[in-house]
């Protein structure tokens, strides 16, 4: 039953969940309904022939030889009754009538109620007349020198809204049914209104391929649910976009530049074997050869190292390290680059920890470094700051170089994006910034990058305080 369930359509479960919800509020009101007719119409008639009754058989004295006494005064025949009295009948053990006192005149009455049945209370009804209707209450009577059989029988005028009880089970019975199916097919109707824009991004959404994302779902009202989530799916399918235009250029850039090296090494292979040559000149075209296969394996490695950190295949394991010691060291290990081109450190740290993965860490801070290194003039001196905050910890690297050019700055994180002359030209693959930039990302990090005054660049690396 519950697979069945879920295998219906979500308009059909709305419907179906309010046509039931429906039911049964209509069956308590119908019910509520009823039995609150019945205890305000049905009871209370019940209740004034009992009282009824009760009068009766507190005023009423019968002799053992059938004579009637009525507040202690006899009630000779032919006495004409107060209708404010009670009307009442009273029957001999053997089912004649000994009197029947009500004010109405039995010879003008074209029908008389008969004997009741001996022995038994019953409640029954009388048409005396064609517009006239008597409710009849018939139960024994006891009496000090009567025999056992005798019946008395109350009579009021019957009230027609007693009627209304059957007439109302009747209209719930039927009414019921239909209103339900009415409430259904109107919220089943409602329901796939209301659900027509998911159709449409159904079949919108089946357009969509991978040689066409430029498609987006329908926003017919960005105020309700559906509309919200055509806009969230909107944006994923955005990004989803850009990931395939970022991977196309990706793989365009990274074919470019493998081509370059492989080229080179098929034109400097096909140049040596032309002709016959010296040990000497084979030896030099070996080596331009292993030039040309290290700057290859150096850009493989490369790209390696940025699809595994935007892949998320970085395997991060913290731990808790004092970030300005931590930059001593880096500087440390990379200073004999510095020495070559005779720079100099000058560093100012403070106190500062953070928990993060120190490996992946220290690929993004010797990348920088090594950017800096490389585009530094020989004398220069490279500044590093460790400066804390309220909330994060940041590592500054200032260098001397000729700065990026300002419409080059939105671009520095991209993969490939060398900026040419405003760097210096240097060689490189266009990637460190991105690595870094990847690697920052999966610390909870930031990379930024402002100029520095009179030239040179900035670039922070900040992470969470510990």
């Amino acid at each position: 039953m519950r697979r069945w369930w879920h295998q219906r359509t979500l308009r059909f479960r709305l419907a179906a969940c309010y046509a039931l919800g429906g039911t049964l509020l209509l069956a308590g009101f119908s019910s509520t309904l009823y039995f609150y007719v019945a205890s305000t119409l049905a009871q209370p008639l019940e209740q004034e022939m009992r009282e009824d009754l009760d009068e009766v058989r507190s005023r009423l004295v019968v002799a053992p030889d059938g004579a009637l006494s009525w507040d202690q005064r006899p009630i000779p025949p032919g006495t004409s009754w107060d209708a404010k009295d009670p009307w009442f009948e009273l029957w001999n053990e053997k089912g004649e009538l000994v009197r029947r006192l009500w004010p109405f005149d039995d010879s003008r009455m074209e029908r008389v109620p008969g004997a009741p049945y001996k022995g038994r209370e019953t409640v029954s009804l009388f048409n005396i007349t064609r517009d006239l209707r008597l409710r009849v209450l018939s139960v024994p009577y006891t009496a000090r020198g009567l025999p056992d059989g005798w019946m008395i029988r109350v009579l009021s005028i019957y009230q027609p809204a007693a009627d209304a009880l059957t007439s109302l089970r009747w209209i719930i019975f039927i009414a019921l049914p239909v209103v339900v199916a009415l409430l259904y097919f109107g919220v089943y109707s409602l329901t796939r209104r209301w659900l027509k824009p998911l159709d449409f991004m159904v079949d919108e959404a089946n357009r969509i391929t991978v040689d066409d994302l430029s498609r987006r779902l329908p926003v017919a009202n960005p105020h309700d649910e559906v509309g919200r989530l055509a806009r969230v799916f909107n944006v994923t399918l955005d990004r989803l976009e850009n990931s395939f235009d970022t991977l196309d250029r990706f793989v365009a850039d990274a074919s470019h530049e493998l081509r370059t090296p492989l080229t080179t090494l098929r034109s400097v292979g096909e140049v040596g074997l032309k002709r016959s040559r010296t040990v000497e000149e084979y030896r030099e075209i070996i080596g331009s050869m292993l030039e040309e296969a290290q700057r290859l394996q150096a850009l493989i490695h490369r790209l390696l190292e940025l699809a595994r950190a935007e892949g998320g295949a970085e395997t991060v394991q913290q731990s808790r390290i004092r970030l300005d010691e931590f930059v001593a060291g880096c500087i440390a290990d990379i200073n004999v680059l510095a020495e070559e081109k005779e720079l100099r450190f000058t560093v100012n740290a403070h106190e500062c920890a953070v928990v993060t993965d120190p490996v992946i860490l220290r690929q993004a801070l010797q990348n920088l470094l090594d950017n800096a290194i490389k585009h530094s003039p020989a004398g220069a001196t490279i500044s590093v700051l460790v400066v804390r905050s309220k909330s994060d910890c940041r590592v500054t690297i200032v260098d001397e170089g000729p700065g990026i050019a300002p419409e080059h700055r939105p671009n520095i994180t991209e993969r490939f994006f060398r900026t040419g002359g405003s760097r210096g030209g240097k060689p490189g693959f266009g990637l460190g910034l991105a690595i870094t930039n990847a690697y920052m990302r999966v610390l909870g990090g930031a990379l930024s990058y402002q100029p520095a005054k009179p030239r040179g660049s900035i670039f922070s690396l900040t992470l969470p305080a510990a």
